[in-house]
């Protein structure tokens, strides 16, 4: 047996034996602690169903709405801008009674698409979405609080936001032109 065989052989034997000791330097992921992929859903949907989705993964487009103090909430992304013009959701779309609380999880720290949803919601002096209209892709797991047989509120622990997109209101009156 050559000198340079027997390093490799000690050398694996040893390395196997490490693994065995401390289990947490294994080289394989264990799959359990791999993040399911995002199921693809409505605010509707959730809501209707919630359920189905209590403790998934999911990915909604919506509508960021928030009062400036304490209360936020993700709703379908026509509600606050249907048609641009009216206050009520168009026949036959998604209705705006009802929505989801965005909660940040640990993730979202460090999410660069949080970073900025926080930066627009900052960028004016009135508070909340008043002078804007947020749309985004959020991701995060979707809970039922405190269960989903008589849930007080709906929430979904954001992990990741995606194609942020602001546009600010027309805050101005207009007047009908003759």
């Amino acid at each position: 047996m050559s000198m340079s065989y027997q390093r490799i052989s000690l050398f694996l034997c040893w390395a196997v034996g490490l693994g065995l000791w401390f289990p947490t330097l294994q080289l394989t992921a264990d799959p359990q602690t791999r993040p399911a992929k995002p199921i693809g859903t409505t605010i509707t949907a959730l809501v209707e169903s919630s359920a189905k989705f209590s403790g998934k993964r999911v990915r909604v487009f919506a509508s960021f709405h928030a009062d400036g103090i304490e209360h936020s909430v993700l709703m379908e992304p026509n509600c606050g801008q249907p048609n641009r013009t009216s206050k009520m959701p168009p026949q036959g779309e998604p209705q705006c009674g009802r929505g989801v609380v965005p909660v940040d999880s640990d993730k979202a720290e460090n999410d660069p698409g949080n970073a900025a949803l926080d930066r627009a919601l900052a960028q004016s002096p009135l508070l909340g979405t008043t002078d804007k209209y947020i749309t985004a892709q959020f991701t995060g797991i979707f809970r039922c609080v405190p269960s989903c047989a008589s849930p007080k509120y709906l929430s979904l622990e954001i992990e990741r936001v995606e194609n942020l997109k602001v546009e600010m209101k027309d805050l101005k009156p207009h007047r009908p032109t003759d």
